[in-house]
């Protein structure tokens, strides 16, 4: 896996899987909840799922232990198996954002190789978020961020 970021407001991280694009892709989604970490969320409580919903204007959300759902981002481009991009909306604070939030972009991109697929992400427009932004920026682009997020992706492939 690689990881590095641009001087500016991005974010890239990518990662090999020995798995078909089409399979990759759908792990990364509507398998989502079987790889994203349980203690990343930003409502109280225990997180109980995760989701995407499936098509351009879909939400990228969570659910709480309480059954409370936070919508954290919406889906900006579904083109299985080769692209899959979703606004993020969770700024410096890191909590449950507002809704007219304004959103950061993540596009993953799904190419495939000889041995499998190359899984490369993409998180920018970061200065979105405000004041404070650069804190979101070293948070995504940290061991705790977006390369463990592929890692756990990864095994579940």
């Amino acid at each position: 896996m690689t990881a590095h970021t641009d001087q500016g407001d991005a974010v890239r991280t990518s990662i090999h899987v020995a798995a078909t694009p089409e399979h990759a892709f759908t792990v990364f989604t509507s398998g989502i909840d079987r790889w994203w970490l349980r203690t990343h969320h930003v409502q109280p409580g225990e997180l109980k799922q995760v989701g995407v919903d499936p098509y351009v204007g879909g939400r990228m959300w969570e659910e709480s232990d309480s059954g409370d759902v936070c919508t954290w981002g919406h889906v900006l481009l579904w083109d299985p198996p080769r692209t899959f991009a979703f606004s993020w909306l969770i700024g410096p604070d890191w909590q449950p954002p507002a809704p007219d939030a304004p959103g950061s972009r993540v596009t993953v991109t799904f190419t495939p190789t000889e041995t499998g697929t190359q899984v490369d992400l993409v998180h920018d427009r970061l200065d979105v978020h405000g004041p404070g932004w650069e804190g979101v920026r070293e948070a995504v682009k940290g061991e705790n961020g977006w390369p463990i997020f592929l890692h756990g992706f990864a095994a579940a492939i």
